[in-house]
């Protein structure tokens, strides 16, 4: 069997995991303007279940992400699935909004488990010259996983109920939490160590990483931060839960788009990748400010999930090629830890805004926010690549 065959052997269980988390992220979206009228509450109380998931998804990957350097890659992921599973069972048997949050923060910080390390097992499996690609279709799994939790929350939502749709996702990280105990383990026992410090500190101790850290915050709350409101803008704006779900969805066609675009321009740097992807979100956003209606949300779900796949793989790769395989799954963490961070902390100062139908103002910032993102880190990533050339 070729090495490419096998990678797309080996990467269809983790693919699977990695749609499932994504999914779950995202699902919670379609389902704030109903779960608040269920519960009579304003939309800024139910979006903290948002922000609970991703603050603890941030917060908790360097956790798992030193875990999985002692005790393997594939038992950690296996446990955030479980812990997925539990999560969102207290969150969809939930009988307030208070429980809601809890449920839903619960699942954030086991799915925190998946987010590195399925980074660090594909920069241990997959060689060096095959992991743009591989990283670039993770994006757009990642992609296609938001558009899927959005849609079928969506329209779970209207036929059934807010609970089916957290349901769902029970169900089937139940499912692939037995399925990753047929992974093979990459991490071999001899290059374990014992869960120490150390090891952040050897992440942290290298420059590249730690702008790489403080960059991905500020990165994490356009990429994964502002477009979470897509659907609320839409259902805001007296569409149902099925519509909204339905076209936000073209977000994960986008990274469909936007992963065949890192194929299909094998040469390109990475610089111009990001810059390039970065500027797409930044089209996305501006649109979504100017209108509102169905076309305009259209377009920047489709412009921001090809934002995604070009953008945000260069990220991923940056990572791995500034680490060592040693401290890989903690550095992984890190820098995911400072995405989500930011992203939920994004969340959390926009709430105010899409809770007083603001959402001209919201997108408006998010443009705004995106083009110092595009500029600095293009400019940082050309750097990086001279910087390794040389060396």
């Amino acid at each position: 069997m070729s090495q490419r065959a096998l990678e797309k052997h080996g990467m269809a269980i983790p693919y699977a995991g990695w749609f499932l988390v994504n999914a779950n992220v995202i699902m919670i979206t379609p389902l704030l303007v109903p779960v608040a009228g269920h519960f009579h509450t304003g939309l800024a109380t139910v979006t903290l279940a948002l922000t609970a998931y991703l603050l603890l998804f941030g917060v908790m990957q360097p956790v798992y992400g030193l875990i999985s350097d002692a005790a393997g890659r594939v038992r950690v992921m296996r446990l955030g699935l479980a812990g997925v599973a539990l999560g969102n069972l207290v969150a969809a048997l939930a009988p307030s909004v208070t429980v809601l949050i809890i449920g839903r923060g619960l699942a954030g910080a086991f799915a925190a488990a998946l987010a590195p390390v399925t980074v660090a097992y594909i920069g241990d499996r997959v060689p060096p010259e095959r992991r743009q690609p591989v990283m670039a279709g993770l994006m757009s799994v990642a992609a296609i996983g938001t558009g899927a939790g959005t849609i079928s929350a969506g329209v779970l939502a209207d036929l059934l109920n807010w609970r089916a749709a957290i349901l769902a996702i029970t169900v089937a990280a139940a499912v692939l939490s037995y399925l990753y105990g047929r992974l093979p383990e990459t991490l071999p026992a001899q290059a374990r160590r014992p869960v120490a410090f150390d090891r952040l500190g050897q992440v942290l101790r290298s420059g590249w990483l730690r702008f790489l850290t403080a960059f991905a915050f500020f990165e994490g709350a356009s990429m994964v931060g502002f477009y979470n409101f897509f659907s609320s803008a839409l259902q805001v704006h007296g569409r149902n839960a099925a519509i909204a779900g339905i076209v936000t969805g073209s977000y994960g066609l986008g990274a469909v788009i936007g992963g065949l675009a890192v194929r299909w321009l094998p040469r390109t740097t990475a610089a111009s990748m990001f810059g390039g992807g970065c500027g797409l979100l930044f089209l996305g956003y501006l649109a979504a400010a100017v209108s509102q209606t169905i076309p305009a949300i259209l377009a920047a779900g489709l412009l921001a999930g090809m934002a995604l796949s070009v953008a945000q793989s260069t990220i991923q790769t940056w990572m791995i090629e500034a680490s060592p395989p040693e401290v890989r799954g903690t550095a992984a963490a890190v820098v995911a830890s400072a995405v989500f961070t930011g992203a939920a902390l994004s969340t959390a100062a926009v709430g105010g805004l899409a809770a007083g139908g603001q959402f001209r103002l919201l997108f408006g910032i998010a443009a705004l926010w995106t083009l110092p993102i595009a500029i600095i880190g293009a400019f940082a990533r050309a750097r990086f690549s001279r910087a390794t050339v040389t060396v």
